[in-house]
Parts: C-alpha cells; structure tokens; sequence
C-alpha cells in the first residue's frame, strides 16, 4: 500500500515524504515537476520507497489511474496555489479551479479507488479576520472570516471534503495548518508567500545584506518537521472524533525571528542584518504585520501529539539543514 502527496514536490508535500520515508513507506509523488536534485539525493537515504508521477491534479482519468496502480490507501492532496491579492486580482478563476475544483476532483478518484483516509489540506488562512483578536482560536467556537482567496478556497475545500465525505462514506479530515518554515521551502512560482525566515537564509547563503522592520509582531509560526509529524499523527489517528485539526506550534514567536537572523550571520560571515523603521528600506516581507492570535492545538495534544520545535530548536535544526542544503534554497 501507498501514501500518495498530490503537490507532493512543494514545501509541504516534501517534509511529509521525508518523514514517511524515514519511517519506511512508500511514497507517490503526484505534481507537475519533479522533485529537485537536493531531495532526490536525500530521499535515496531513507528506507522507503520513493515514486514520482508527474501530472495535473485537473486530470481525473490520469490521477486515477496513479491512484490505483500504485495501489494508494491514503491520500494528501496539497496541490494548491497559495495566491496573494495580486494573483487574485489576476487569475482568480485559476486559483479556484486548482485549490477547490482539483481537490474535489481527487477527491471523487479517492471514492472511487477505495482510499481508506484523506486529509483535506485546509490552512490558518479560514480564520481570516479572526486571527486579529486576542483569544486563541479554536476549531469549534472561532468564526471562519477568509478574508484573501485562498483563505475561502481553503474553507471551501475543508466544508466541502466534510460534506462528500460524509455523503459519500469516506474517512476524511482537515487540517488547519499554520505559518509554516523551514526544511524544504523554495520558491515554485506557486506560493505568492514566502516565510521570512526562507528569505533571511537566502540572502545569508548569497552574502547579501537583509533589512527587517523596526517592529515584529507576534506570530505563531510552526516548523516544518511539526507540521509533517502532525500530518502523519493524522492519517493513522483512530477514531478522531472531531474532523477539523489546528496544527501550529502554539507559541507565539514574533521577534524571536532575530535569534534566526543572528544563527545565520554566525554561520554565515559575509551575511548583514538590521532592523529600519522606514518601510522603503525594508527587504523581507512579512504577509502580515498586525499581531496574530495564537492557533489553539487541544484537539492534536487530546490525540497524544505534541510539537517537538519551539523556536530554539527550530532553528538549530533549520541552520543545519541549511548547511547540509545550500543548493535546495531555490
């Protein structure tokens, strides 16, 4: 039997593969690239079995039949464009078409093949509005105000995957991921944001100077190898009663992204950073600077996970993936 990662070559998809492949899986990678050299090499360390199917997740008859030849018991279908305003404002019809269309779509080729579990990849972004209060957001009692397309795409995609799943008796859950960084992140053109932290090993690979804001609110990041363990909880969690999971790391990190940017400029020499309150001097993006609300994960400890990365140990393990990966920055 066979896990399949739809989007399986994008930052998510990867960790998660990593992690099933340490733990002697076999994985399919179903996406429109293949994976790059970097991941290649680290994949054919571990003690899975790593298949790679490239294809459109809009193709129902090829993804079907990459489900059932490969013979897939649970499915993750991450393919997804993470758009910003002006992609929204430019293709908006294409966003949904892949975020909300293409996920309905393996959903049905799941039915069809007899897949026993999907996670429906929903996202923080659902909260919307929500996430600028003070309370820490639940999945049951906070209310869902997307505000960005991906945000009602991905709220889309988790109402629908409960509804089908239901209609059509299938064992599907959502999960809200949060703000997530570390191993594997790149730019594929797909994700219209990058975290900061991603930025900031950049320049410092490159040797270039790097200019963060004067204030940095709080944030609730998660690390990358949190959130695949997280997923992975996830699709062998008996009887998980509720179907809607936060996965985030919750702490609220905030400034303590310059310990990261101080990691790096040990590590890397020739790297430079400060701060600046002139938002024209500015060089890494955030996606937000209001303060956000921490992302409650009650239901993952009630289920027996527990995040392993607080921002310490994050990024001792990100600087020396980073090291290990230079040629994987993208």
């Amino acid at each position: 039997m066979s896990v399949l990662i739809s989007g399986g070559t994008g930052f998510v998809g990867l960790n998660v593969a990593e992690a099933l492949l340490a733990r002697g899986e076999r994985v399919v990678l179903y996406a429109l690239d293949a994976p790059g050299p970097a991941a290649l090499r680290a994949f054919s360390a571990l003690p899975g079995t790593l298949v790679v199917e490239q294809g459109d997740v809009r193709d129902h008859a090829a993804f079907s039949a990459v489900l059932r030849r490969h013979a897939v018991d649970r499915l993750l279908p991450f393919a997804a464009i993470t758009s910003g305003a002006e992609r929204e404002r430019d293709a908006p019809e294409r966003v949904i078409e892949v975020n909300l269309l293409g996920f309905v779509a393996q959903l049905r080729a799941a039915r069809d093949a007899g897949v026993r579990r999907v996670i429906a990849p929903s996202s923080s972004a659902v909260y919307g509005e929500s996430f600028f209060g003070t309370a820490p957001m639940d999945e049951a009692t906070t209310p869902c105000v997307p505000t960005g397309l991906y945000g009602v795409t991905k709220y889309a995609v988790e109402r629908s995957a409960l509804r089908l799943g239901s209609l059509w008796g299938m064992d599907v859950i959502a999960a809200r991921i949060g703000a997530v960084f570390g191993p594997w992140e790149r730019d594929t053109g797909l994700r219209d944001f990058l975290s900061p932290h991603w930025q900031l090993a950049r320049d410092a690979v490159a040797g270039r100077a790097a200019v963060l804001p004067a204030e940095i609110s709080a944030y609730p990041w998660v690390y990358a190898r949190d959130v695949a363990a997280a997923l992975l909880h996830l699709l062998e969690l008996r009887d998980p009663g509720p179907r809607v999971f936060n996965i985030c790391s919750g702490v609220a990190w905030g400034a303590r992204i310059l310990d990261w940017a101080r990691a790096l400029a040990t590590a890397y020499p020739a790297f430079r950073w400060r701060q600046s309150a002139d938002p024209a001097e500015v060089t890494i993006r955030f996606s937000e600077s209001r303060p956000r609300a921490l992302m409650a994960i009650d239901r993952l400890r009630a289920g027996g996970w527990q995040p392993r990365f607080g921002p310490e140990a994050a990024y001792a393990d990100y600087l020396d993936w980073v090291r290990a990966h230079v040629d994987a920055q993208g």
